[in-house]
């Protein structure tokens, strides 16, 4: 699952600007983050959100969008729909920020514009990089359930349904095997490993739950799951490995 990022900003050279930054920060690293908007303005944003309501998503929001729907107005309104939403305001009226405190609307970070694009830059991967980590311990406090997306649709499993995931004979995409039943989805398996702490990275194709181990034979390095399938896991798999697996065959 990938953690979803919204801007909106009413001038077009500034919409561009903060597009190409955040594109650069994702091509050169490998974190579930995904830029899925670009907006110029608040209705553009309110009418992807009626469509796809997201979750913990991270927005930049200029506050003076040059409508009568400000940034502020316009975070209240989607932290109605995300209630987790990471909310990021860039503007050139600094002197809005007690403001966006006084309004409640859980700002993570206020970022000026009228500054070095050097600094501009920074500050937005600043702002980024916090976003993620937080999201990130939120889900790992409360990732007892599975989550992902096939179209429009989003599924929901308790981690004690889920068996393995690895990689897809079609590319990009992983398959999930559960207790009940196997489903396909587009997501990687790096980003899967850091979201949800259940999971153990048996291969780098591979995540299994070791809670749905049915028998693990060090011998033969097979693994036999509660939902029938088997997995060998590779003879160099360090101590730690086995602890794992021993540690949930004895619960």
């Amino acid at each position: 699952m990938s953690y979803p990022i919204v801007v909106c900003e009413d001038n077009a050279t500034q919409l561009k600007n903060i597009k190409v930054i955040l594109e650069s920060y994702l091509m050169f690293h490998d974190d579930p983050l995904k830029l899925v908007l670009v907006a110029q303005s608040p209705d553009q944003v309110f009418e992807y959100l009626s469509k796809k309501p997201l979750s913990r998503g991270i927005y930049f929001l200029d506050i003076d969008l040059g409508t009568n729907i400000n940034g502020i107005d316009l975070a209240k309104q989607i932290r109605k729909i995300d209630v987790q939403a990471n909310i990021i305001f860039t503007t050139t009226h600094d002197e809005m920020a007690p403001i966006t405190l006084k309004n409640k609307v859980g700002a993570i970070d206020f970022i000026e514009k009228d500054q070095s694009i050097e600094d501009y830059r920074d500050n937005l991967y600043d702002a980024l990089k916090y976003a993620e980590t937080i999201t990130d311990k939120t889900m790992k406090k409360e990732n007892v359930n599975f989550s992902f997306e096939i179209g429009n649709q989003i599924y929901n499993f308790d981690k004690s349904e889920v068996v393995l995931i690895e990689t897809s004979a079609v590319p990009h995409r992983l398959t999930l095997e559960t207790i009940n039943g196997n489903y396909e989805f587009y997501d990687k398996i790096n980003g899967l490993e850091k979201e949800y702490s259940f999971l153990l990275k048996l291969s780098r194709s591979c995540l299994i739950n070791p809670n749905n181990i049915r028998n693990a034979n060090f011998t033969t390095r097979i693994i036999t799951f509660k939902n029938g399938s088997t997995k060998k896991f590779p003879i160099g798999k360090s101590r730690k490995f086995k602890f794992e697996i021993k540690k949930a065959l004895k619960h």
